[in-house]
């Protein structure tokens, strides 16, 4: 059993936030699946579970809570897998203080569904491959000759996975960001009790092709999809004078970046952004100024300026002080005026990759997030096994976004199929 002192910590920069934004309705939690080709024993996996949770003891974890802060801590023993009955169901603070994550099963899916709080894609899908592989061990034998990124449950957790990098990044050179806040379109529309999923499935080469000839990346490509969507349906509804301007929430993975190997929260986030006042803009045009938007806030030098400033209001010795309810009144506000700022999230896992000798037992990889609290929609996207998934989850009555996404996608001639759930 663990040192819970040892791998007791503070909640990260990004993780506060999340925190934070936790009410008595929403909490921004997000699933991972692998879905493997045959029936899952759920003997077996909560058998695999109990093992790789000590090995992962800050995303197998619990938020509790100072007087002048949250820590993460991890749990006193594996929680129970639960059959899959509902998505993303709330977790309550409660939940939250006795495991900020749960396992389920539903006939050959494996999903892991994460408090945000406790880590971001990147970490949740390496504690995912982690335990999909404990289960396959136990399952089929399989024995890893090289294992990616999929952890060692022998080992000990190391430095490197614990630690908070967001303290780590220093500025090389003043560099001032700045960010404009104009007012932004909100998606309206019948709000339900449920949520539903738009699964797109396309061909990896076929839309990689329409990217490359275009010179520009799938993320780029799917956040101007979604951008003239998003114009398209605000022309519907008011004249151009009245509308506002269209910008989407972009977490960028910082690891790549910064060499760094945390199973932490280390994102930042990008905020594309379409004036459709401007003029009457087609695709091809959104492309160019989002790719340009994109390359320019991803310099180096942007990048760590804002991280900086980030990490140094969270170590002012005003805010350290401050009693947590307090801090919380403050973040919360914060939050709600972000969230305000932008029409949806779109995060992109990118290319996930496994094992070779695990690739024969898996039929698909899969993340949805959560809707957000005040908007109606979210949307994933990632690559496995020469297919590229976008997952849109939305809980209102009328699929808005996903007909424009559909015309769009005929519009460049992209081959697709489509899954839709309703939970």
């Amino acid at each position: 059993m663990h040192n819970r002192k040892k791998y007791k910590v503070k909640l990260d920069n990004t993780a506060i936030i999340h925190m934070a934004s936790h009410n008595k309705s929403w909490l921004n939690i997000f699933r991972l699946s692998i879905t493997l080709k045959e029936e899952i024993h759920p003997a077996i996996l909560q058998e695999a579970l109990n093992v790789v949770t000590e090995r992962f003891p800050t995303i197998a974890a619990r938020i509790s809570k100072g007087i002048f802060w949250y820590y993460l801590e991890p749990v006193y023993k594996a929680p129970i897998i639960e059959k899959d009955t509902k998505l993303l169901k709330y977790m309550s603070k409660k939940d939250l203080y006795k495991s900020s994550f749960r396992v389920l099963y539903s006939e050959k899916s494996i999903h892991v569904e994460l408090f945000h709080s406790l880590t971001d894609g990147k970490g949740g899908m390496v504690f995912l491959k982690s335990l999909v592989y404990e289960y396959l061990k136990r399952k089929e034998g399989l024995h890893l000759k090289d294992r990616e990124d999929i952890l060692d449950t022998n080992e000990h957790p190391s430095k490197d996975e614990i630690a908070d990098n967001y303290k780590d990044i220093k500025i090389k050179q003043k560099n001032k960001v700045t960010f404009k806040n104009n007012q932004v379109y909100q998606l309206k529309g019948k709000t339900i009790n449920k949520l539903k999923t738009e699964k797109y499935i396309i061909d990896i080469v076929d839309i990689k092709k329409i990217a490359k000839d275009m010179n520009i990346s799938l993320t780029v490509l799917v956040a101007s999809m979604i951008i003239m969507g998003l114009i398209n349906l605000q022309k519907e509804e008011m004249k151009t004078q009245s509308q506002k301007d269209i910008k989407i929430f972009l977490p960028i993975d910082l690891r790549n970046v910064f060499h760094k190997n945390t199973l932490r929260n280390f994102v930042l986030y990008m905020k594309p952004q379409i004036n459709p006042k401007v003029q009457d803009y087609t695709l091809n045009e959104i492309i160019k100024i989002i790719d340009n938007q994109l390359k320019s806030g991803l310099s180096e030098d942007n990048l760590r300026t804002r991280i900086q400033k980030n990490v140094s209001i969270q170590n002012s010795i005003f805010i350290k002080m401050m009693p947590l309810f307090i801090k919380q009144y403050f973040l919360k506000r914060s939050f709600l005026f972000s969230e305000k700022t932008t029409c949806l999230t779109l995060s992109n896992l990118g290319l996930i990759r496994m094992p070779t000798e695990m690739d024969k037992y898996i039929d698909r990889v899969d993340c949805i997030l959560n809707t957000r609290s005040r908007t109606p929609y979210n949307c994933s996207m990632l690559s496995y096994d020469n297919k590229f998934y976008i997952n849109l989850v939305r809980d209102i009555e009328q699929p808005l976004l996903e007909l424009e996404i559909n015309k769009l996608l005929k519009q460049l001639n992209i081959k697709y199929e489509v899954e839709s759930n309703e939970y």
